[in-house]
């Protein structure tokens, strides 16, 4: 398909869409633990034999506290949608948060946690409540929120290709 012709400037600018995504966070991180426990303990009885008829699985009662818990936690999820930067709000954030030494850019330890709330649309935080979240969330709650803002200000939007897409595209003729 090819780039549609715009007339102008004034097109062009009322086309332009900045780049959003999405993170979901699981804040039940009490939950996950105690899922991780429960499966050590029921691959500990994947060899289980019944010693009766009458034997009742041990595993049957894991697994089905494991799913509730699998409930919890999925029930604790959040979405925080992020939106790229404006490139003047990109560069003041820039600015802000100058590198260490000549070598870097930007300072990597004080600009991603200024950054996230930055680009939070929703639940729009400011910087202070975001910094709350952070000293809760674990590091790769935080790593996941960083990249993502940083991912939504940094790199080209194209036409993501989907695999799964195009196989049901092409397998049920819906070109």
């Amino acid at each position: 398909m090819a780039a549609r012709k715009t007339t102008s400037a004034a097109d062009v600018l009322a086309r332009v869409k900045p780049r959003t995504t999405t993170v979901t966070l699981y804040l039940d991180g009490e939950g996950a633990g105690r899922i991780a426990e429960l499966e050590a303990r029921l691959a500990e009885l994947a060899d289980w034999q019944p010693e009766s008829l009458a034997g009742q699985d041990p595993r049957r009662a894991l697994a089905e506290e494991i799913g509730k818990l699998q409930d919890k936690v999925r029930d604790s999820a959040v979405d925080f949608v992020l939106r790229a930067l404006p490139a003047t709000a990109w560069s003041d954030l820039l600015v802000l948060h100058p590198g260490r030494h000549a070598q870097e850019l930007y300072n990597p330890l004080t600009l991603p946690p200024a950054l996230v709330p930055a680009c939070l649309v929703e639940p729009a935080m400011s910087a202070e409540e975001y910094g709350e979240l952070a000293e809760v969330l674990n590091q790769g709650q935080r790593d996941q929120l960083e990249l993502a803002a940083w991912q939504v200000n940094n790199e080209a939007v194209s036409v993501p290709f989907s695999l799964a897409a195009s196989a049901l595209r092409s397998s049920t003729g819906g070109r």
